[in-house]
């Protein structure tokens, strides 16, 4: 008995669909297909394929490796020559981008005219640098000296006016003192008019030995 005849015994144990007395019970058509075993004609249409269909034997298998192999051996050694003609190729380039290093003649002359020009741009700088320090200096020197002179006669101009104010002080002084002395000469010789018209006698200067007596003693 197939597996889906014994389901279905099972399942009509289940439903209960078996007579009173214990006998067979009816079968149930679900509508399924019974896949238990192949029908008759599946299985002439199965051997009909193995005996068209090509089994490969023992040695065509042995000769399809041999050529598998073979092919897969050109192959490796194509690669390793593409690889050898691309390594070489990469020599090359490397090889002539270092013969035109600093030692080549026309990178050479370059890097001189370079370097030379540089060079003449520094000098340049530093003499455009060098000029206006000059300048600068020069600047400050006319500055200082501007503002020295600028000083000098301020102070000349100041000493000038210190000066004309001395001297018209020392005239006005000497004017003072002249006319100081002339009153006091004024009031003296008020003074001695008035004596000699008192006395009636004239006063005049002495002479040096009415002060000594006759031995040459001084008098008392």
């Amino acid at each position: 008995m197939g597996k889906n005849q014994a389901y279905k015994a099972m399942q009509r144990a289940k439903m209960g669909t078996s007579t009173a007395a214990g006998g067979p019970g009816e079968e149930i058509d679900d509508g399924m297909m019974d896949g238990s075993f192949h029908s008759p004609e599946w299985h002439a249409a199965r051997l009909a394929s193995l005996q068209t269909s090509h089994t490969v034997t023992w040695e065509e298998w042995k000769q399809k490796q041999k050529e598998e192999a073979k092919r897969q051996e050109e192959l490796e050694v194509d690669e390793a020559k593409l690889m050898r003609e691309y390594r070489a190729q990469l020599d090359a380039e490397r090889a002539k981008k270092l013969a035109r290093g600093s030692n080549h003649a026309t990178l050479r002359d370059k890097v001189l005219k370079k370097s030379k020009r540089d060079k003449d741009r520094d000098k340049d700088k530093d003499k455009l640098k060098s000029i206006k320090k000059r300048k600068r200096s020069s600047s400050k020197k006319r500055r200082g000296r501007s503002d020295s002179e600028s000083s000098a006669d301020g102070s000349s101009s100041d000493n000038d006016r210190r000066k004309d104010r001395d001297r018209r002080k020392s005239r006005k002084d000497r004017k003072e003192r002249k006319e100081r002395h002339r009153s006091r000469r004024r009031r003296s010789e008020s003074t001695t008019d008035s004596s000699s018209g008192s006395d009636g006698e004239e006063v005049g200067p002495l002479p040096l030995s009415s002060f000594f007596d006759k031995n040459g003693k001084e008098k008392n």
